[in-house]
């Protein structure tokens, strides 16, 4: 079934939150020039086979995925702790139940004050939940259209978001509607994946961001054709897997990663903290509850 653009669906309903088809450049500046002021922080939680990730720089949050039903409270509850009620930006990269599906909490018990969706829409109980609360909280959510590129600045990290290249992927086309995240900190970058599949690693490639420093391996560790070519165009140092002990990453990505001296850590064995300084990675993995 070909994907409904969600940019005509909400237009088309005159919904309540604002969307974007265009663009947006906030404060955008050379990634290697901006000074180093302090650290930034990710935190990977053990989800199963899903993708909830929170990156902290000094002084904001951004949520990359929440993953399914349920798992927002390991979100909100993390934060809370830290006496945080504001996540900055959030973003959905797609609609899959195990990215989407922890959304409508997130957003009902913190502020968020930013969502990044791909344009398209999916028929899940997941995503209803989360349109509706964005409608009735009424945050601001842009639709990144394909080709679309935003960049924005947080503290003394540089943020660039890129869209699908493509309309249309195929009857099974959703993994490849995955928004990319890429981030640099000082010397350290770090690559954010989503579910990319064949046609999207092939696009991310083309993008030409080089050697990065840290890898969100995609989809969850499957093993596809282009998986060499995209570890050669990458080159990762330390990677994680968002895969659990019963449906696990494929054994030719654990041999293909352990070949190439990549430091990785697998989301079933415990949450994952990954800390830049601006030059060094320092990484530790809590044993899973």
């Amino acid at each position: 079934m070909i994907a409904k653009k969600l940019t005509a669906l909400l237009l088309s309903a005159l919904t309540l939150f604002s969307v974007s088809a265009c663009t947006q450049q906030t404060d955008s500046a050379q990634t290697n020039s901006i000074p180093v002021t302090g650290n930034v922080t990710l935190t990977s939680f053990n989800v199963g086979k899903a993708d909830a990730l929170v990156l902290q720089t000094a002084n904001t949050v951004t949520v990359i995925d929440t993953g399914n039903k349920g798992d927002g409270k390991k979100i909100d509850k993390f934060l809370e702790k830290q006496g945080i009620d504001t996540v900055d930006t959030l973003i959905i990269t797609h609609f899959d139940q195990d990215h989407v599906g922890g959304a409508a909490r997130v957003i009902n018990k913190l502020k968020v004050k930013q969502v990044y969706v791909p344009d398209y829409e999916k028929q899940s109980e997941e995503y209803d939940a989360f349109i509706e609360k964005v409608q009735e909280t009424g945050t601001p959510m842009t639709v990144m259209p394909a080709k679309d590129q935003i960049e924005w600045q947080a503290d003394d990290a540089a943020f660039s978001l890129y869209a699908p290249e493509q309309d249309y992927y195929g009857k099974d086309e959703e993994n490849d509607f995955s928004l990319v995240l890429y981030v640099q900190h000082g010397e350290n970058k770090l690559l954010f994946a989503g579910d990319a599949e064949n046609a999207r690693m092939k696009e991310i490639i083309g993008l030409k961001l080089g050697n990065v420093d840290f890898l969100k391996f995609p989809y969850h560790g499957n093993y596809l054709s282009s998986t060499e070519d995209f570890l050669d165009a990458c080159k990762p140092k330390v990677s994680i897997v968002c895969c659990s002990a019963k449906e696990n990453a494929d054994p030719s990505t654990f041999e293909t990663l352990q070949n190439r001296g990549v430091e990785t850590y697998y989301m079933y064995n415990g949450d994952v903290t990954i800390v830049s300084d601006g030059k060094t990675l320092s990484c530790s993995q809590t044993a899973k509850e």
